[in-house]
């Protein structure tokens, strides 16, 4: 489902270059669940960014789904990403004037959903924020509000799921919460890629990558 082949990233800036990907390849398969680990600085969110079609690779082969992201127009590129992938981030970013309800059903400004607004109702059911779907971001709770972005990043489907820093800011329930639901989503065929420094995500992920100064390194 996701195949990075010799993927290289350089940034240049202030006189300086910093290796951020080094030659990295990996594979992940759908139904499975792949946490990304390493210290503070390693390449794990850019990797994130490269792997979610956002963040043009200075070498090597992206493949989603057995397709070359960097290979499509800009446009191609954003309409495949609204179709195939779903994104998670630490910082939830909720649009605040919408509603819980709405947020979620944000994915449907970029792509038609038939019964999206059903399919929404079910997630914020299955997350347990039913009652609050009228509510505003700054209304919720941090774990709420993440819970929000999963369901919005669920509504259309996606065959990829990228999550960077998912429990980072949660509490222990919410974040078990957060990792079930993503572990849910493996075992029902699906393929998610998670940058974490959460030690209990080892426990629902199928594998593990550890990054270390943009290169991967093996498992101590």
């Amino acid at each position: 489902m996701l195949e990075f082949d010799s993927v290289g990233k350089v940034f240049r800036g202030g006189g300086q270059t910093v290796c951020a990907l080094d030659q990295i390849s990996f594979r992940v398969a759908a139904g499975e669940f792949t946490t990304v680990r390493g210290p503070s600085g390693c390449g794990k969110s850019t990797l994130l960014l490269v792997a979610g079609g956002l963040l043009h690779p200075g070498a090597g082969t992206v493949r989603v789904a057995g397709i070359d992201p960097y290979a499509l127009s800009a446009a191609q590129r954003a309409a495949f990403r609204a179709e195939t992938i779903g994104f998670v981030f630490q910082q939830f970013h909720l649009l605040p004037y919408l509603t819980v309800l709405d947020n979620v059903l944000a994915p449907t400004v970029a792509r038609k959903l038939p019964g999206a607004r059903d399919k929404a109702n079910r997630l914020l059911e299955r997350f347990g924020l039913a009652e609050r779907a009228t509510h505003l971001p700054g209304e919720l709770s941090t774990g709420e509000k993440q819970r929000t972005a999963l369901a919005r990043a669920l509504l259309g489907d996606p065959r990829l799921l990228l999550a960077d820093e998912p429990t980072g800011n949660l509490d222990e329930e919410n974040g078990e919460l957060v990792l079930q639901a993503l572990a849910d989503f493996a075992a029902g065929g699906g393929c998610v890629l998670m940058v974490t420094h959460d030690s209990q995500a080892a426990t629902k992920a199928s594998h593990t990558l550890r990054l270390r100064a943009g290169r991967l390194v093996e498992e101590p």
